[in-house]
């Protein structure tokens, strides 16, 4: 059947070709679906990337003026590599305002894709003078948008269906104390990007609502305030916040973009403080912070206090006092069993910080500084390979960090200490080589010793620690039409690390990928990406070695719009996975459709993949779905997909979503056997509905 279908892919791909003509302007919500795409494609998980969209959509409603684009509102529009921001920058000093956005056509970096990626997000215009806040104004052309979702899965589920008895005879056994839905509710309020409010609360499924540990409704509240350029403050936030400075190896809370086709972009853009809109319920701070500007000067500082997730071990007694400590954090943000309620904010953090800077015409550097304390001693039960982690109740993190620019060379990193001595460095180079030919390369030193619970710097691991690499990526135009993105990541770890028993291992990454763009309606690439890491044998010797672990995966993928109201995309996919003398497999291959009805206000998505997979080589592709709510799902065992997802205009201000997803299995007659998501039977089905009013 897989062979079969991929004849089909391709000779579908070859009837639509010659059809296609010259492109109509994509609508805005299009831009944004392919720009994300592009951005989690590389992801392994699902992600929030609600930092991003929002970025996105507040353009397409206030679109940045070129002639009054600073650095940081360019780095928001975050397809754009560094060199694109700083040749946008250094046009306008040289040449004055831009007259018309085809100038962007004299710019080397912009070719014909990057240019039709921006349009949507910019426009030129006079730059204003007058940027006073008048309160009145803000009350009255402020934009407002309420959110309601909820979704729940069709089948039963072993966790809802648990009788007491059963709980009574099996005293270890849990059960979710909640209902099957979820519920979610987004308030947002935007004045320009002068003033934001908003609201958001969640219920995750399994969780309480109104009854037990959730007597207040959702399981999640989060509120945030952000004021830009009032008075002397050059913004000011209240609420829930990120803070993001430098490269990230002392402070970045927030989504944090690692290694994808985007190969240049490996130079982090830090926001500062700004609003936390999204539900992820970790890495996020909660209390006030403000930034000051005094001449070249930039001054931030912050301070936090709120609850977290954590397991805690037996209550010790000494002299009538009583001890308790930390034996985990918890980061799912579950709380649906007893057990899982029972570490809901069992313990208090509190984190305060800032950053000062220094910005010249060529040169930028900062201090980042920021201390967490929690009200209880993490003590963990340590295994070998976790020797140098944190332990006790306070740490900090003081980062030096450095930019520099000369035309479009340019050198940036970040030096950190944590408080118990470790270091961690990392440094990096882009230049172009040549006419449509640019490089970058990033060095990083992680001493095992380095304790950064905030950290979000680039890493081949989740965590910055135990780590040495360099990075190349390169990035070519050899012929109209095409492009080229290459990188190879070479890495090593000096210490143990899970399911590696031997220190000074070392690992190695690679990817290429091709694009090919024949005209404007039709978009194709190739892409071949390989890694090779070491990991601890599988046969049970008294002393474990390491051996290589390869995975490897093979992508054809091609979108072609046939008319203004239907577009196609297609992939075909093939992974692999070897160890020892194991050897893995996997296929993956989908058709998506997108219509939009050419009378009624309808936009309909349609997805049908086939997969046959072993977990060990899964792969994952990007689904479309309702307004922030994203989705990566792994493609493993075998089986089938597909998923509808229809938008709806009722009115100008209302929007209603929904959403059918069914996963199909041919190789198993139970889903999740023996966990509380079990489900008898081989298909699982997923609805949400959602709707959005502007005001």
């Amino acid at each position: 059947m897989p062979y079969r279908y991929i004849k089909l892919l391709i000779i579908a791909s070859f009837l639509f070709l010659p059809n296609v003509l010259i492109s109509q302007n994509d609508k805005p919500d299009q831009i944004i679906e392919q720009l994300i795409e592009e951005i989690v494609a590389e992801s392994d998980e699902e992600v929030d990337i609600t930092e991003i969209y929002d970025d996105l959509q507040f353009f397409i409603e206030n679109p940045l003026n070129l002639n009054e684009a600073t650095k940081g509102s360019l780095n928001k529009l975050h397809f754009l590599n560094e060199l694109q921001v700083v040749e946008i920058l250094e046009y306008r000093e040289k040449n004055g305002e831009f007259k018309t956005i085809y100038e962007l056509q004299l710019l080397e970096s912009f070719d014909n894709e990057s240019i039709k990626k921006i349009l949507p997000f910019i426009v030129v215009q006079t730059a204003e003078k007058d940027d006073k806040i008048y309160w009145n104004k803000v009350i009255k052309y402020g934009r407002h948008q309420v959110f309601t979702r909820t979704n729940f899965y069709l089948q039963p589920i072993e966790g809802y269906n648990i009788p007491d008895s059963v709980l009574e005879e099996n005293p270890d056994k849990s059960r979710y104390l909640g209902n099957k839905y979820k519920y979610y509710f987004k308030y947002k309020f935007h004045y320009k990007d002068r003033v934001q409010w908003g609201i958001t609360a969640e219920k995750d499924q399994g969780e309480q609502f109104f009854a037990g540990a959730q007597k207040y409704g959702f399981d999640f509240y989060s509120a945030h305030l952000q004021i830009d350029k009032l008075w002397k403050f050059r913004r000011i936030v209240v609420g829930d916040f990120q803070a993001q400075y430098g490269q990230g190896l002392a402070l970045w809370t927030g989504m944090t973009m690692g290694k994808s086709s985007y190969v240049l972009s490996m130079k982090k853009k830090p926001q500062g403080l700004r609003k936390y809109a999204s539900a992820d319920e970790n890495l996020y701070l909660r209390g006030a912070g403000a930034i000051m500007d005094f001449g070249n000067f930039r001054v931030s500082a912050f301070g936090s206090y709120h609850k977290i997730d954590a397991n805690l071990g037996e209550i010790d007694s000494i002299d009538d006092t009583e001890i308790r400590e930390i034996t985990s954090l918890q980061i799912t943000g579950y709380h649906r069993t007893q057990s899982e309620t029972e570490n809901r904010r069992a313990i208090g953090q509190t984190v305060f910080g800032g950053n000062v800077s220094y910005s010249g015409k060529l040169f930028k550097t900062g201090l980042t500084f920021v201390n967490y304390a929690y009200t209880a001693d993490l003590n963990k039960d340590l295994q070998p390979y976790q020797l140098y982690e944190f332990q006790g109740n306070t740490n900090f993190n003081l980062g030096w960090n450095y930019e520099f620019q000369y035309e479009k060379f340019y050198i940036f990193g970040e030096t950190a200490i944590s408080k118990n001595g470790g270091l961690a460095t990392l440094n990096g180079l882009g230049i172009p080589l040549a006419h449509q030919i640019s490089l970058v390369t990033l060095y990083r030193n992680y001493s095992p010793l380095y304790q950064a619970y905030y950290a979000g710097a680039f890493a081949e691991g989740s965590h910055n620690f135990n780590e040495k690499g360099i990075y190349l990526g390169l990035e070519i135009y050899p012929y109209k039409k095409f492009k080229i993105s290459s990188y190879i990541d070479s890495y090593t770890f000096p210490w143990l690390k899970y399911r590696l028993n031997t220190p000074l291992s070392n690992g190695l990454e690679y990817l290429t990928q091709i694009d090919y763009n024949p005209s404007r309606k039709v978009s194709m690439y190739i892409k071949y990406k390989k890694e090779i890491k070491p990991e601890n044998t599988s046969e049970e010797n008294y002393v474990s070695y390491p051996v290589d672990l390869a995975r490897w995966s093979f992508r054809y993928h091609i979108s072609f719009q046939i008319n203004k109201n239907l577009t196609l995309r297609n992939r075909i996919e093939f992974s692999g996975y070897e160890k020892e003398n194991t050897k893995y497999n996997g296929f993956l291959a989908y058709q998506d459709v997108k219509y939009v009805h050419s009378k009624l206000p309808l936009t309909m998505y349609f997805r049908y993949a086939v997969f046959d997979a072993p977990y060990e080589a899964r792969m994952y592709a990007y689904e479309n779905d309702v307004l922030y709510a994203f989705s990566v799902p792994g493609y493993f065992y075998k089986g089938f997909r597909t998923y509808l997802v229809l938008k709806y205009d009722i009115t100008h201000k209302l929007t209603l979503w929904a959403r059918y997803s069914q996963t199909t299995f041919s190789d198993r007659n139970v889903i999740s056997e023996g966990g509380l998501d079990e489900i008898q039977g081989n298909t699982k089905s997923e609805i949400k509905l959602q709707l959005r009013y502007k005001f």
